[in-house]
């Protein structure tokens, strides 16, 4: 915030018309400036205009029939700015642009993205052009920041990679014009705005569903694992085709699981799936393998998803997969439970899952659940592989402790009959706890252990 993101874009195309005029002579050319909404194009980028461009530049004009638009004087060219909101993308289907400019681009899906980029054509012009504003956060996080701060980029576009760029504009960058009181609010604001609004950090913003996250002390190195093969071991699917498929391979030494391995790969057949599965399994006593769901649909007379991999696993030695518990609130709880108690790490032979934990933010009409986005793929197939196999009753003691006493609270129990009350229930877990073998993790015990 501050680093004026939104000022840099709309005069960004202003210099691009006149460039194609006085370059290439090219008149009336039309570029696209886009916000989510109309209310957030009103006030980021329409506002704005009406009083920084000059008249000599150009002129607004709001037609209920052409929309709102700034064109450059003939002398400019006559090249039109079209402001325009994305509340329906499909709705520029016919449109061409030389140029689209999106502000808060993390306010969008993916989807929204790959659709413009259709949009972007006109006579004359070979290269056109694409720029976005943007603060970290948003439904539209993880794909921008896969994009452009990770540079990972899906096959489909590896062959445009050299063309994507990220340039970071930060308050700091931009002092001369900004007032102090608006550095000291910025610089006062929680954790989880100051550094995405303030510093220009990916890694933390407001919003964020696993706030908690820390890889430094929630990822373990492959080359340190022991896992015991004596461990409880299971496999989770999340299917896709288009979408990749994302597998996770789980180990359970007593309470703590580790996630060792990955398989996150699109375009993949059923039943190759199952034979890849198999092979990254050799000499591994696989216990349960749970697939998500919608693979166990009907399609016809043709066997289901499920069923065709399910013939793979079974003629290499494997179980059938049985459905995931899709339980997605209370999955996800369960899954921040046991990163922040500990109780839950994953290998860095998973870089998919650990790239995406971090990037999931909560859902606004239901804050208790994860936004449901593209990319989420790793997650929905390691939340299934946790909630399926261990389950409610397998929330760390001291967490549903901390949430029966808080329940307590709100229904007026006093201090004392809570500490009674707190005392009875871990008396109660204590005594239906079942004997565990096997020892605690060696390797997170190793002295000097290093990740």
């Amino acid at each position: 915030m501050g680093g004026g993101k939104s000022y840099i874009l709309r005069w960004w195309l202003v210099y691009y018309l006149k460039w194609l005029y006085e370059k290439h002579h090219l008149r009336n050319v039309m570029v696209g400036l886009f916000c989510e909404s109309y209310p957030a194009l009103a006030d980021r980028q329409i506002a704005k205009i009406k009083y920084e461009f000059p008249r000599e530049l150009g002129n607004l004009s709001m037609d209920s029939r052409t929309g709102v638009n700034f064109q450059l004087n003939p002398e400019h060219g006559g090249g039109i700015i079209a402001l325009r909101n994305l509340d329906d993308p499909a709705k520029y289907v016919s449109a061409e642009f030389a140029g689209i400019a999106i502000d808060e681009l993390t306010k969008n899906d993916k989807k929204v993205f790959d659709f413009l980029r259709t949009r972007k054509r006109w006579k004359g012009i070979v290269h056109t052009k694409f720029a976005a504003a943007t603060n970290p956060g948003g439904l539209g996080h993880a794909w921008v920041k896969k994009l452009w701060i990770d540079r990972d980029f899906p096959s489909e576009l590896v062959p445009l990679a050299d063309q994507f760029a990220f340039v970071q504009a930060k308050a700091s960058d931009n002092l001369a014009h900004l007032t102090q009181t608006y550095w000291d609010e910025l610089q006062t604001l929680p954790d989880d705005m100051r550094k995405p609004f303030l510093e220009g950090s990916w890694d933390i913003f407001a919003g964020q569903y696993f706030d908690i996250w820390a890889e430094e002390k929630m990822t373990v190195s492959s080359q340190h694992l022991e896992l015991k093969p004596w461990w409880p071991r299971w496999v989770s699917i999340d299917w896709g085709f288009v979408h990749p498929a994302a597998v996770y391979w789980h180990a359970k030494d007593d309470d703590r699981v580790i996630t060792y391995r990955e398989l996150c790969k699109a375009s993949v057949g059923e039943s190759d799936l199952g034979l890849r599965i198999a092979e990254m399994s050799k000499g591994e006593n696989i216990k349960h393998i749970f697939l998500s769901p919608d693979a166990f649909a009907k399609r016809g007379n043709q066997n289901t998803v499920a069923e065709q991999i399910g013939d793979a696993l079974a003629a290499n030695g494997l179980p059938r997969p049985t459905p995931a518990d899709n339980d997605r609130i209370g999955g996800a709880r369960l899954c921040y439970q046991m990163l922040h108690s500990g109780l839950a790490f994953i290998s860095n032979a998973c870089p998919a899952l650990i790239r995406c934990l971090p990037t999931l933010v909560r859902d606004e009409d239901n804050l208790e659940d994860v936004l449901k986005v593209d990319g989420d793929d790793p997650y929905d197939a390691w939340r299934y592989g946790l909630k399926t196999m261990l389950g409610a009753k397998e929330i760390p003691v001291t967490e549903q402790l901390k949430e029966r006493v808080a329940e307590m609270k709100q229904e007026g129990v006093d201090a004392t009959n809570r500490a009674i009350l707190a005392k009875k229930f871990l008396q109660q877990h204590a005594a239906s706890r079942k004997p565990t073998g096997g020892g605690r993790l060696r390797w997170m015990r190793k002295k000097g252990y290093k990740n």
